[in-house]
């Protein structure tokens, strides 16, 4: 894998994923940290699943929301879920401002970075298994600490930019 190629899809990805979450911002506020974090895991389940059927048809019927917009949704709201286990121990959680999140949102991408060139065998991932570990979750939401979540986030992170790669 050329690791030049890899910086330069990043960015782009990237770059399309944070125009995204600021233009959300600015319509929708930060009305996500009123969510538990599950149900945040839940709109990224119904976005597996909305990939994985397109990929079973082989075609998709809206054709004004592409696959690879469904992968953006599906990396800002697990950047969501970071930025939520970060702030939720401050004792200002419902003062955070757009600037804090900007913020941490931007010390996400850092770290997502550097775990992307952890684990750069991007062979092994696919939607299958983004959705065993999806439930997963679910499943074990009560026996999972905020720590595992965040690995869990980071990981699912790395697979779906890999794949969204794939699809651009």
């Amino acid at each position: 894998m050329n690791h030049s190629s890899l910086d330069l899809d990043f960015i782009f990805i990237i770059q399309k994923c944070r125009k995204l979450f600021l233009k959300k911002l600015e319509d929708y506020g930060l009305s996500w940290k009123f969510f538990h974090n599950y149900s945040i895991i839940d709109q990224v389940l119904i976005k597996i699943i909305r990939i994985k059927n397109i990929q079973l048809k082989g075609f998709q019927k809206i054709k004004e929301e592409k696959i690879t917009d469904t992968y953006i949704d599906i990396i800002n709201y697990l950047i969501i879920i970071l930025i939520k286990l970060d702030v939720f121990f401050t004792s200002n959680f419902h003062k955070i401002s757009h600037n804090d999140v900007i913020l941490i949102y931007n010390e996400k991408i850092k770290k997502i970075k550097n775990y992307i060139y952890v684990d750069k065998t991007s062979n092994k991932f696919s939607i299958n298994l983004i959705l065993k570990k999806i439930f997963f979750l679910k499943k074990n939401r009560k026996q999972i600490l905020f720590k595992e979540l965040e690995k869990f986030c980071f990981k699912m992170l790395v697979e779906i930019i890999f794949l969204l790669r794939k699809n651009l």
